[in-house]
This record gives structure tokens, sequence and C-alpha cells, in this order.
């Protein structure tokens, strides 16, 4: 089989060169030419040698790592080897996250940091929450859904309000504790420190110390639960399939290009919270078939799923289709009577409604009429900016593979050349993402919407890895062909500052 292996991780190997000559000379479309494209970073702009080496280097040692990780695990372990192990992929997650940044262009690498949730052109959360909501937050949410119903179709009017509060929360605790904030700006790299100086004044001020505390703590915790995401990647797998393929889906994760490129938007931290509600709806199914109905944690499993999504909804509505997922998947396990998958439904929704209504009694705010201005908005945006139908159709698909990475996408085809083998929340998510495109609501950008669903479909691709031992030494060279597609990405492409 070992043929098999390199003649495979050699395709791989030449989509990930094809795909960076293609960009680089500006043969590849970043979009649809004449609609929307994806910036290229100016010419002249490359990384330098050090802390490129320093990404190469730190890449190839999370290769090394996870193929020993999966070498322990294809042999049985208690629970508490799995979590020590899951455990130490979580902290080499952040690691080589974090390493990747440094191999960034001067410029575009942890100087993201300051810049990205600040610059209202990037998203604009920041500066609401500073010039409008910290103030009086309880009176802005009470505010709120008069309040969004005269914003735009870009960011600010398809968006709860849950960015905004969490940018006011953090902004308010470091006015509110000034020895946190200068612990915090004190620890700050220096290139996010040069960073914070060359913003643009407020009114002929420079931001203030509690103000690049709170956007530093936000990179921080954005940066957490985007790593943190192979935990509930993990559990999500660990659910339907061995421990060892757990841990290739989940170690397939921290070098996937979506999740590095986007940092430190908000849309990386949103795979934590859908694969956290699809496995815990998944595990909600197992203990119902291994404890009976009398087992409590099945229906307390089921609510904390839904719990999540709302906490979701709070940011995005991209999470309606999570709840989709997760009820198709619940509805669709045979080996349940019809009454326990209702049952299991009807735990989620009551974890779901719970965390709504009390957030609404708490703010006053009414959610639903918040979510229609979202999506009265969000349809605004395609008359304001029209785009071809058909010809996003095939370019999100596109799109979506480079944002998985190349070398994934092929282990997740050949996962799929034996669809029995694969869980079922794969085709599920699968099957929605393909409604989700032909309805035409995201024509565009879908690297950074879609985010949240690539979880799944790296379950597939552990699968698929399976069948080409020796195991650890595919998946090592698999995570290293990712770290370089996601390496030349970043050095070519501009995807989370506004175009120049």
């Amino acid at each position: 089989m070992h043929w098999r292996l390199a003649i495979i991780l050699a395709i791989q190997a030449a989509l990930v060169l094809g795909l960076a000559v293609g960009i680089a000379t500006g043969r590849m479309p970043l979009g649809i030419r004449g609609e929307w494209e994806w910036p290229r970073l100016p010419a002249g702009v490359g990384p330098l040698g050090g802390t490129l080496a320093l990404a190469i280097t730190c890449i190839g040692v999370y290769g090394g790592f996870v193929a020993l990780g999966a070498r322990r695990l294809a042999v049985p372990a208690s629970r508490g080897v799995e979590s020590l192990w899951l455990a130490a992929l979580f902290a080499s997650s952040i690691s080589v996250q974090l390493a990747v940044l440094y191999g960034a262009p001067y410029g575009y690498g942890l100087t993201r940091w300051a810049y990205v949730n600040y610059l209202p052109a990037s998203t604009g959360y920041f500066r609401i929450a500073r010039d409008r909501a910290a103030a009086d937050p309880w009176r802005f949410l009470r505010e709120y859904p008069e309040w969004i119903r005269g914003q735009d179709s870009l960011h600010i009017g398809t968006h709860p309000p849950g960015l905004i509060v969490a940018q006011c929360i953090l902004l308010r605790a470091m006015e509110g504790n000034p020895s946190l904030a200068s612990r915090l700006n004190a620890a700050m790299p220096e290139t996010v420190r040069v960073a914070f100086r060359s913003l643009p004044p407020t009114d002929g001020h420079p931001v203030r110390l509690a103000e690049r505390a709170s956007l530093y703590a936000t990179a921080l915790l954005t940066l957490l639960a985007c790593a943190g995401t192979v935990i509930p990647l993990y559990l999500l797998a660990r659910q339907a399939l061995p421990a060892r393929v757990a841990w290739s889906a989940a170690a397939l994760w921290p070098l996937a290009s979506a999740p590095n490129l986007f940092q430190p938007g908000a849309d990386t931290t949103y795979p934590f919270l859908s694969s956290a509600a699809w496995a815990l709806a998944a595990w909600s199914v197992r203990r119902l078939h291994l404890r009976g109905r009398g087992s409590a944690g099945a229906w307390i499993t089921a609510a904390a799923s839904g719990l999540v999504m709302a906490f979701g909804m709070v940011f995005t509505l991209a999470f309606l289709p999570v709840g989709l997922i997760v009820a198709l998947f619940v509805l669709g396990e045979r080996d349940l009577k019809w009454r326990d998958r209702l049952s299991l439904i009807a735990a989620v929704g009551v974890g779901f409604l719970a965390f709504i209504l009390a957030g609404w009694i708490a703010t006053r705010a009414n959610p639903f009429v918040v979510w229609s201005w979202n999506l009265h908005h969000h349809a605004r945006f395609y008359d304001e900016y029209p785009r071809t139908y058909s010809l996003w159709l095939g370019a999100n698909m596109i799109e979506l593979a480079i944002a998985i990475g190349l070398p994934p996408v092929v282990w997740f085809v050949i996962g799929l050349l034996k669809p029995r083998e694969v869980p079922r929340i794969v085709g599920i998510s699968l099957l929605v993402l393909l409604l989700v495109n032909l309805t035409g609501r995201n024509m565009g950008e879908v690297a950074r919407l879609w985010m949240l669903y690539i979880p799944p479909f790296l379950i597939a691709a552990a699968v698929g890895l399976e069948r080409f031992p020796p195991r650890p030494i595919a998946l090592a060279a698999t995570t290293a062909l990712i770290g370089a597609q996601t390496l030349a990405l970043q050095s070519l492409i501009q995807v989370v500052y506004p175009a120049v």
C-alpha cells in the first residue's frame, strides 16, 4: 500500500503547488471576475525568511507530534490517556496557529490582532461598542430591535448584537481593571504593540490603554476558541469512530486554511460552537442507545446542544443550518423509536428556547424581531451588489475546498468512496451545505461564512486516510501539505483587512 500512499501524497502536493502558482501568476481568479474577488496582497509584499523558516519548522514539529499521537491511539487506551493526548493536541493547536501567524508577510501576521477588530472597514463591532454601547449597554440592547432596522446590508445590519456585546464586555472589564489592562499591554508581542501605535487616532487621541487591552484580549480569546475546536471535533468523531480516526480528524483542523487566514475575525470561533452542538447531539443519541430512556443524561446533553446553538445565534444566523443538521441527524437515527427521536428533538428545542427567552427577558429585546431584520438586510445585499447565481454555485464549492485545504479534500473524496464507513453527520452536513448553496443566500466569501461547517468534512478525510497505512506517516505528511497551502495563501491573499 505504500506506493499508493505515495501517489496520493504526490497528488496533494501537486494540487497545493498548482494553487499557489495559479494565484501568484494571477491566472486563477479569487472569485468571479467583474463581480467580486478576494483582494491580493500588494506587489512586493512577501514573508520574511526568518519568520517563515520558524513557521515551517513548527509545522514540521506539529506533524511529528500528531504522528506520535496516531501511533499511540492506534491501540486501545483509557479515557484518561485519550484526555491527556487531546489536551496536548489543544496546546499544540494554539502553538502551530501562532506559528502560522509569525510566518505571514510583515504587516499581515500578528499585526492583524490590532487592526482587524478595530478598523470599521474590517468589522466595525468594536467601534459601535465603544461609541454607542459602552456607556449604557442595557439601553443599547433594549433599543437594538429598532436600531438594527436602519443599518446597512453588510456586517452590522446582518448580525445580532452578540459581537458588539462581547466587545463591550471586554472594554468595560479593562476600563474597570486598569491593572489587568496594563498586564495585557505589557504581555503583547512587540509586533502587536507597534501595530497599535500605528492605528489612526480617535478624536485626535491615540487608542487608549483599555481599548488596546480589550482588542488584544479579543484576539487571544479568538485564538483559544479556534484552536480549541479540536476538542469538540474529536468528541464528535469519537462518538462513531475509534480513537485513532477521531485523532486524525481533530489533528487536521489546526492547519486548515480558513481558520488561520481569518484570525482574529469572529468567524474563526464559530466552528468551536457548531462542533460542540453536533457533538452534544451525537452523544445524546449514543447515551440513549446505551442506557435507555431511564438515562437523564441523554436529555440533558440534547438540551445542552440546543443551548449552544442558541448562544451561537446571538452572534450569527449561520447557526440556523447547524440546527437543521442536528435535527436531521437525530431524526435519521433508525435504531431509536420515533418517540425517542422526537423527545430528543424536543429536549434540543427546550435548551434553545430557554436560552433565547432568558436573554429576551434580561434585555427586553425581542430576538425574533432582530433576526427578521438581519434576514431582511442580508436579502438587500444582493440587490445592492448583484451576483450571477449560476456562476457562484460552482465557485462556492471550489472556495470551500480551498478553505478546508486541498490535501484533506483528497482524503475526503477517498473517504466518501465507501459511504457506509463515514459517520452520518458527514453526509447530512454535506447535504445541508449543498442546500444552502442552492438557496443563493451566500454568493461569495464562503471561506469565511461556511467555516463553521468544515469540521465534519475532516472526519470523512480521517476515514479516507485510515485506509492507507502507514497512517502516522500519512497524517504527518498531510498536515505538512496543509500547512504549506496555508502559508502560501496568507502570502498571496488579503482576506481580513479592507482592500487597498
